[in-house]
C-alpha cells in the first residue's frame, strides 16, 4: 500500500489528491502501514464497550506510548473546525473509556486525530490533529513534542 502511494507521488501528485481516490477504510490501513513503519505494533478498529459501544480506529503501541487514533477524510469545507472541535471531543472520550477498560497499565496515553486535509499540526485540548502528509514527521520528532497533558 505505501509503495502503491509512493509511485503515484513520485509521478507529481499530491498526497490529499492521491488519497481522495480511496475510501476511508483504504485510508486507515495506510495510517496503520505508516506506524508499522515507524515500529508500532497496531490494531486497527478496537471496538470496545463500557457504559455505551465505541470504536479506536487505529490503537498503536510503542515502548510506553500508546497513541489512540481516530482517522478524519474531511473535506476543506466552511463547517471543517468545528468538526474537528467534535471529533477531538468523541475521541477524548474514546480514549477515557479505553483507559478504564484495557489491560494496557503503566503507559502514557495519547488521543490524535489524523486529517486528510489540514494546514499545519495542532494541538487542541489533550488531542494532536496531525495531516498525513506530517504524519511521518510527526512520528520522527515525539520526542521533542508536548505531550505533557496526556489523557
Amino acid at each position: 500500500m505505501i509503495e502503491e502511494i509512493k509511485q503515484k507521488l513520485l509521478s507529481g501528485k499530491e498526497i490529499e489528491e492521491v488519497l481522495k481516490e480511496y475510501d476511508w477504510k483504504f485510508f486507515e490501513n495506510f495510517v496503520k502501514e505508516i506506524l508499522e513503519a515507524h515500529s508500532f505494533k497496531t490494531r486497527l478498529h478496537l471496538r470496545f464497550k463500557t457504559e455505551r459501544r465505541y470504536e479506536i480506529d487505529v490503537l498503536a503501541e510503542k515502548g510506553n506510548l500508546v497513541l489512540a487514533i481516530d482517522c478524519k477524510m474531511l473535506g476543506k469545507g466552511r463547517y471543517k473546525k468545528a468538526e474537528i472541535e467534535k471529533a477531538i471531543f468523541l475521541q477524548e472520550e474514546r480514549v477515557r473509556e479505553f483507559k478504564k477498560f484495557s489491560k494496557i497499565k503503566n503507559k502514557k496515553f495519547y488521543s490524535l486525530i489524523i486529517t486528510l486535509f489540514e494546514e499545519e499540526i495542532i494541538k487542541k485540548s489533550k488531542t494532536f490533529v496531525v495531516p498525513i502528509w506530517k504524519l511521518n514527521s510527526f512520528l520522527l520528532n515525539l520526542d521533542y513534542l508536548n505531550f505533557s497533558k496526556n489523557l
